[in-house]
């Protein structure tokens, strides 16, 4: 059995592209998880989901998009830890972790037949006289560089994965501390019933993945005073995605100086070599940190000027006010938690979130010169295998995401005719983008809008996301939204349009 699973493995990552590879594990891992919470049972006895809603929030949690369609203090504890897992098993780096995996059992395939290739030419040739280490260090057969490169892949394999564990463990560590230690936090979640060990797990695998998806109802607004709490949460959302190419060589270089390992020096000295996304160059990750800090603080900037003393922040002291506003400024980009009540911020800052959440992760300012050497480098090897179907993801980002919106306004219609307060234009697209995005901030749905307009009717406000509010066809579009957004990267040449020009 355990050589047939090696055997499918190294099957799989020698022939299959990457695309197919991505699309199958989040298919397949969806359904799975899409049949486990409807299998177990709700904390609400009253509550009984549908399966479209179950689908919905499999895809979300898996492509850790943190939209949702049902009231997340309805599910029950087993239910949490389905959606937790999936966002584990869907988060930026352990899938990128395992992407490394399988590009090293395909360098060891390929170096397994180079060697036997070469150890019957050796047998043939009547040339005693150079040794197989002349032959390598000559560039006859495999130079030193490839198979210091092939031995990073392995080395690089296992710092993601001391990486991944080092976050959650102390992100659960500190999560649980703070709770026990903070009287009101931990209030607040006895107070709902919720298990802390529990809390602090689904918290910590959220945050680390960006994944959106919080046990309560009102997502980190809850803990909105808690302000100590939402700052080791924003260490875990930069670490997860954004930032994690900065925090991923600083992590190399610390090991390097204490191994003096050449693998791992040669990741720092010749990470193009490597052809990791995420392994930058000095200067690449140092265009990244700009990029993603010069965003948060224009954001958290424009927050505070447009809504310090707005009703968004209301109850809060000067210093909560910074920190949720800086909450709200990082998790815009990519993670989708959020400390206040999205519904009540200006229009202003809306509109710049929506262009901050249609960027993804990997968007960076680069020099013309790196930027133009990536793309040199890029398209030949990884226009192989993309089929027809495939080639959809070639389309223009905007020309989608517009699509998208149009065929939303197309199955709403009739919403958008009776409820044009709540199903605004500005609305609809917020969520697209946020669902293409795969952050999960949503403006929500207020009955009040809808009685403004219809008195008569009767409306009960409920705590999850806009698209909850939609048709069972609108739900399964903005899943299908999802999914494209997480596989987004291999479109326009695995990604490298994406690169802004500085």
């Amino acid at each position: 059995m355990l050589r047939l699973i090696m055997f499918m493995y190294h099957f799989i990552s020698i022939h299959v592209h990457p695309f197919w590879i991505q699309f199958f594990y989040f298919i397949i891992i969806d359904l799975l998880g899409s049949l486990l919470l409807m299998v177990l049972k709700p904390t609400d006895p009253d509550f009984s989901p549908r399966y479209v809603d179950m689908f919905f929030l499999s895809t979300s949690a898996l492509t850790v998009s943190g939209l949702s369609t049902v009231a997340m203090e309805r599910l029950s504890s087993s239910q949490i830890v389905v959606f937790s897992l999936l966002m584990l098993v869907g988060g930026e780096v352990f899938v990128s972790m395992l992407c490394v995996f399988c590009r090293s059992a395909k360098s060891s395939v390929a170096e397994l037949t180079v060697n036997r290739v070469n150890s019957v030419r050796i047998e043939l040739e009547t040339i005693d006289s150079v040794s197989t280490v002349e032959r390598i260090e000559s560039g006859t057969d495999i130079s030193v560089k490839d198979f210091l490169r092939r031995g990073s892949l392995k080395y690089l394999g296992l710092v993601i994965v001391a990486y991944w564990v080092f976050f959650h463990v102390t992100g659960f560590i500190a999560c649980l501390v703070y709770l026990f230690t903070i009287s009101s936090s931990k209030e607040v979640l006895r107070g709902k019933g919720i298990n802390l060990g529990l809390f602090a797990f689904s918290t910590t695998v959220s945050s680390f993945a960006n994944g959106g998806l919080i046990a309560t109802n009102e997502n980190m607004a809850i803990f909105v005073k808690n302000s100590g709490l939402l700052l080791f949460q924003i260490v875990l959302v930069l670490a997860g995605n954004t930032l994690f190419p900065v925090f991923l060589r600083g992590t190399i270089w610390v090991i390097k100086c204490f191994t003096k390992n050449e693998e791992l020096d040669c990741m720092i000295k010749s990470p193009k070599d490597i052809k990791f996304d995420h392994l930058l160059t000095n200067l690449g990750t140092f265009f990244r940190s700009i990029t993603v800090l010069g965003m948060i603080a224009f954001v958290t900037t424009l927050f505070c000027a447009m809504d310090w003393r707005h009703p968004v922040f209301s109850g809060l002291n000067s210093y909560q006010k910074i920190v949720a506003a800086l909450f709200m400024g990082v998790n815009a980009r990519h993670a989708g938690e959020n400390s206040v009540d999205p519904s009540l911020i200006s229009p202003a800052v809306l509109l710049f979130i929506i262009f901050m959440m249609y960027l993804p992760s990997s968007a960076t300012f680069l020099p013309l010169k790196e930027d133009e050497e990536e793309r040199s480098v890029e398209p030949k090897e990884n226009s192989r295998g993309i089929t027809i179907i495939t080639k959809i993801l070639l389309l223009p980002q905007v020309v989608c995401v517009i699509i998208f919106v149009i065929v939303a306004c197309i199955i709403e219609r009739r919403r958008l005719q009776l409820d044009p307060l709540n199903f605004s234009a500005l609305n609809v697209i917020f969520e697209v983008v946020s669902a293409y995005g795969n952050v999960g901030i949503s403006t929500g749905y207020a009955c009040s809008r809808l009685q403004k307009l219809h008195p008569d009717m009767s409306c009960v406000d409920q705590p999850y996301s806009f698209a909850g509010w939609w048709s069972d066809g609108g739900k399964l579009l903005i899943a299908f939204v999802m999914l494209y957004g997480r596989l987004k990267k291999f479109s326009e040449k695995n990604g490298k349009a994406w690169t802004l020009k500085g």
